[in-house]
């Protein structure tokens, strides 16, 4: 469910953003229209759900509902300024009314203990589904639809039947939301640990968007930096798993300031060498780890982990808030080149510096793995290993005994 969730909102964002024959002015109005929308409904369900109640039953009808709805996403890039507008604001709409009720049933079903993990797997798939359906309309040509649109939409409405089908068959519990779990977005504004998360998420996800448009416009050849960020994004989903597992050893904390250690490395990479198109690999490479360690912590984890028993739809809506509105800027710095007049060496200082400076919250942010947790898993497993060795030993023994007993035998029937 949230493979198929996050994947919904990606595919028809990088969908809308490819749109060829607009002006730049209206390219960016049809983009702030579908953030626009998937922000107001994901609030809008973070409220209705409390009313609902049963978060499953809402998830299964919207899964049936975005099956149905997937074939429109056709007409992306085939209709007027005015219908795809209208067209961008359905999907989003549509993609931001799940989103908070299927975070919030996976905040209410996975434990802190394993969130990490789990959150890895779910970007490693987004990932990799991600990417076929983006070579799929680069490289597969439909005599319906040119530059494989049909194939796009075929793979997302596969992912949405198989997500169905899981469902219905293997019927996990449902989570329903009780009044006890509710929370208001004041009082989840008023927490400390979403205050510094979400500064620490905002400044990030500023600083990485801030970027990619410079990267863009430094390295001319674009087949080459394209190239580049597709080994970015499948090496990203890969580590992702890695990264999850870790995470719920060691906390989020340590991984975090890894992540930040590496980013700086790779911008301080570039700000030194950017004159050379070998120093984009090595950068490519760095940011691939930052970004398998930031995916699954900041869009999947960390909400979870603060929201703890509480409903965890409002957390969730405003931990995407970051992520929206950093692709936001950087469609606005692509599409208008804001930039391309500074010099790079001090583009890439100031990045640095303002990487140092959104460190600090995280130095004051608490760790949201308990070490208790940590602990209490460590002292399981020794106990299975040693329940499982004082089997295995009395077996043995027992074994010991009855060879014993067969010899005593042996040797009473010879003297006999």
């Amino acid at each position: 469910m949230v493979t198929n969730t996050l994947l919904w909102i990606m595919y028809c964002f990088y969908s809308l953003k490819n749109i060829s024959g607009f002006t730049k002015s209206s390219l960016v109005i049809i983009i702030a229209f579908n953030l626009l929308t998937v922000v107001l409904s994901a609030f809008l369900s973070s409220i209705l759900i409390q009313k609902i109640k049963n978060r499953f039953k809402f998830i299964v009808y919207w899964i049936v509902v975005g099956i149905l709805l997937s074939p429109i996403t056709l007409l992306i890039g085939n209709v007027s300024f005015f219908s795809t507008i209208l067209l961008a604001s359905i999907l989003g709409f549509y993609g931001g009314f799940g989103f908070s009720v299927v975070m919030g049933y996976y905040s209410a079903t996975t434990q802190k203990i394993n969130r990490a993990k789990i959150s890895g797997l779910s970007v490693f798939f987004v990932t990799i589904f991600f990417v076929i359906m983006t070579l799929g309309q680069e490289y597969v040509l439909s005599p319906m639809v040119s530059s494989g649109t049909m194939f796009a939409m075929i793979s997302v409405t596969i992912c949405k039947l198989v997500s169905l089908i899981a469902i219905l068959l293997l019927k996990p519990i449902e989570s329903s939301v009780s009044n006890e779990e509710t929370i208001s977005y004041k009082a989840v504004l008023k927490t400390r640990e979403v205050l510094l998360y979400f500064l620490l998420w905002l400044m990030f996800s500023v600083v990485n968007n801030f970027v990619n448009p410079i990267l863009y416009d430094s390295f001319g050849n674009t087949q080459f930096f394209a190239q580049m960020t597709m080994v970015e994004t499948v090496l990203s989903g890969i580590l992702a798993i890695l990264f999850g597992f870790l995470a719920d050893r060691v906390g989020r904390k340590r991984l975090l300031f890894i992540g930040f250690v590496l980013l700086g490395l790779g911008y301080a990479l570039l700000g030194l060498l950017s004159a050379y198109p070998m120093s984009l690999p090595f950068y490519t490479i760095l940011d691939a780890l930052a970004w398998s360690i930031f995916s699954p912590i900041f869009l999947l984890t960390i909400w979870g982990d603060i929201a703890d028993k509480r409903g965890g739809e409002k957390f969730y809506v405003i931990g995407v808030l970051p992520y929206l509105l950093s692709n936001f800027l950087q469609i606005i710095l692509g599409q208008y080149s804001l930039i391309s007049m500074i010099d790079l060496t001090t583009i890439f200082t100031f990045v640095c510096i303002f990487l140092f400076i959104a460190v600090i919250p995280l130095f004051l942010a608490p760790e949201t793995l308990p070490v208790q947790d940590v602990r209490e898993l460590d002292l399981r497993k020794y106990y299975e290993k040693v329940k499982e060795k004082a089997k295995k030993d009395a077996k043995n023994l027992q074994l010991h005994d009855d060879n014993d007993n067969d010899a005593a035998n042996d040797s009473v029937n010879n003297d006999v």
